[in-house]
């Protein structure tokens, strides 16, 4: 801003008295210099300086300029600095936004592999549930989603987000499967076993509707014929895996989130192989201008697709 530059001389004036060496120090002509001043009396209504025995002196008013000038000028210095870098920030941050679930069994495993390509990123990373990370999407609030999808577009039809497929594009960045698990009994098999009948149906733990994990569950449960009951049900995986080690039941759980409580026998499965539900991780996007740095992570995953 011209104003400012004009400020900047007239305070290195307040402090060196000297016409020459002030312009000097700001790379002006003297003579472009006096008419910034000249402009600055102008538009002030009066004269900043005078000479006394030959030495140039601020006027009163040239007092009470300085005074707000020093208080002023580094307010609008930081306001400038805060905006570049809040600009620099944006450019450099890549936001993400996920089901909880993905903070878990995906996140902490695939950012490592990017730092060193994007070492100088800023990411960002929220959690909520699928619709409301699309909804932050349509409003230019996150640069991409990551979510699982089955391979029958059951969660996808869920979502009428996602009904006009031409508004979005995806990579698909790994798989994931819901496994059914259970706490084993003394011998070691599944306490809540879904390969023998028992008239008493067995303790099922379910995922609340909120939660899109149950949406390709409930339609893949409908089309077997289990003798369950649905008693309990929480929106988070963590917390339906914690109601199956307190024996509460048996839950279809990502093998991810599990793999460890497998390996240490916490838990078995309940169910061989046929029971999983096959999933997709997939990062998506609008189709629309991303930021520089979220635009360069786009390339390089299609590249490795490639």
């Amino acid at each position: 801003m011209t104003d400012l530059i004009i400020l900047r001389d007239f305070l290195v004036l307040c402090e060196t008295k000297s016409f020459s060496r002030t312009a000097e120090h700001r790379h002006v002509s003297v003579s472009g210099l006096s008419r910034r001043i000249q402009g600055l009396e102008d538009w002030a209504g009066t004269a900043l300086f005078e000479r006394r025995k030959g030495e140039l002196a601020l006027t009163e008013a040239g007092y009470e300029l300085q005074k707000i000038a020093l208080e002023s000028l580094p307010v609008f210095e930081g306001f400038r600095e805060s905006v570049a870098q809040r600009t620099e920030d944006q450019q450099r941050r890549i936001r993400f936004c996920s089901p909880h679930i993905l903070s878990t069994i995906f996140f902490p495993y695939w950012l490592p592999r990017l730092q060193e390509k994007f070492g100088e990123a800023r990411l960002s990373i929220n959690s909520d549930t699928l619709p409301q990370c699309l909804i932050e999407l349509n409003r230019g609030k996150v640069d991409f989603v990551v979510a699982l999808f089955d391979e029958d577009d059951l969660i996808k039809n869920h979502l009428s987000l996602l009904v006009e497929s031409d508004r979005y594009t995806f990579i698909e960045l790994g798989t994931e499967s819901l496994i059914p698990v259970s706490v084993p009994n003394a011998t070691g098999q599944p306490l809540f076993n879904l390969h023998t009948y028992n008239e008493r149906p067995i303790s099922f733990l379910g995922y609340s509707e909120e939660c899109h994990l149950g949406w390709s569950l409930q339609t893949a449960l409908k089309d077997r014929n289990l003798n369950l009951q649905q008693y309990h049900d929480t929106n988070l995986a963590n917390g339906l895996r914690l109601m199956t080690l307190s024996e509460l039941g048996m839950a279809w759980l990502p093998k991810s989130l599990v793999r460890e409580d497998l390996s240490a026998k916490r838990l078995v499965r309940s169910g061989d192989p046929t029971f999983d539900i096959s999933l997709k991780i997939k990062l998506l996007r609008r189709v629309a201008t991303l930021t520089p740095e979220a635009q360069r992570l786009w390339d390089y995953l299609i590249k490795l697709k490639a």
